[in-house]
C-alpha cells in the first residue's frame, strides 16, 4: 500500500514540475534578431503620448535655436528650411524617454534626422544623451542582427549625414551614411529600383520608410512596403511595438 502512495506521490509531483515548465517555456524561447521585425513609427508626436500607445520606434528632426541648443520640430517644416518655429528642447525629449520608455523588455529605436551642420549642436546632443539616458546607451554595432531579447531596456540610435567628427557619432548604432540601414521615401520603398535586392537587403539590415514633407498629405498604403521586408515605417498607424516578419522577408 505504502509503495502505492510512493507512486502517486511522485506522479503527483511530476504533474506539477511539468506544469511549471510548460508555464515558463514562452519565457525560454528567444525571440529574433532586431532586423527580422516591423515596427510602426511616430513623428512630429508628443513623446509621452506615442509611448502610451505602445511606439517603439520615435524620429526626432533636430534643428539648432539662436542659442546653438538643439531643439526637436513638433511640426513639419517647410523642405530646406534650417529653423523650426515651433519646437521643444532636445533635452526634454531625453527627460521624457527616460521618465515613460522604460523599463520595457523592448528597445526603444531613436531615429534623429539632422537639420543643422553646427558641431556645437551634435556636441550637445551626445552630452544630454550621455547624462539623461546613459544606462539605456549601448555601444554595440551591426545592432541590426543583434537578439531582440538582449536590447531589453536599451536605447539604439539611428541617425546620418553631417554628424561626423562629432561627440554624437559614436553614440550611433545604425547610420544611413553607410550600408547598415536605408533610409527610403514612401515612394523609393514602394518602387525599388531593383525589388529582389531590397528584400535581399532587408533580411540582414534595415530600411526605414520615411515621411517625406508632403508627409501629412500623402494617401497611401502603408502595408505596401511591408511585401519588401521594410521593417520601420512611419506610415503604420495601427500597429505598435514589434510585430514578427513573415517567413521568406
Amino acid at each position: 500500500m505504502k509503495w502505492i502512495l510512493v507512486v502517486l506521490l511522485l506522479a503527483f509531483l511530476g504533474y506539477l514540475i511539468s506544469e511549471e515548465l510548460r508555464g515558463k517555456v514562452p519565457d525560454l524561447m528567444s525571440r529574433k534578431r532586431l532586423c527580422d521585425y516591423y515596427a510602426a513609427g511616430s513623428v512630429f508626436e508628443d513623446i509621452p503620448t506615442a509611448l502610451k500607445r505602445g511606439i517603439r520606434l520615435i524620429e526626432l528632426h533636430v534643428y539648432s535655436d539662436e542659442r546653438d541648443q538643439p531643439v526637436v520640430a513638433t511640426q513639419p517644416q517647410n523642405n530646406g528650411q534650417d529653423f523650426a518655429e515651433q519646437n521643444i528642447s532636445f533635452e526634454q525629449c531625453c527627460i521624457d524617454i527616460v521618465n515613460d520608455a522604460f523599463p520595457s523588455k523592448d528597445p526603444l529605436i531613436l531615429s534623429i534626422v539632422p537639420h543643422t551642420q553646427k558641431t556645437i549642436v551634435w556636441d550637445r546632443v551626445a552630452d544630454h544623451l550621455t547624462s539623461i539616458v546613459r544606462r539605456q546607451l549601448t555601444g554595440l554595432r551591426d545592432i541590426q542582427i543583434t537578439p531582440i531579447d538582449k536590447l531589453a531596456n536599451r536605447l539604439i540610435i539611428v541617425s546620418g549625414g553631417p554628424i561626423q567628427g562629432t561627440k554624437f557619432e559614436p553614440l550611433v548604432n545604425l547610420s544611413w551614411s553607410d550600408s547598415g540601414v536605408r533610409r527610403l521615401s514612401y515612394n523609393e520603398a514602394l518602387h525599388p529600383r531593383d525589388p529582389k535586392e531590397l528584400k535581399r537587403f532587408n533580411r540582414d539590415f534595415i530600411s526605414i520608410v520615411s515621411p517625406d514633407p508632403e508627409f501629412k498629405n500623402l494617401m497611401v498604403n502603408p502595408n505596401m512596403p511591408l511585401a519588401y521586408g521594410c521593417q520601420w515605417n512611419f506610415f503604420l498607424k495601427n500597429s505598435t511595438g514589434f510585430v514578427e516578419k513573415p517567413e521568406g522577408l
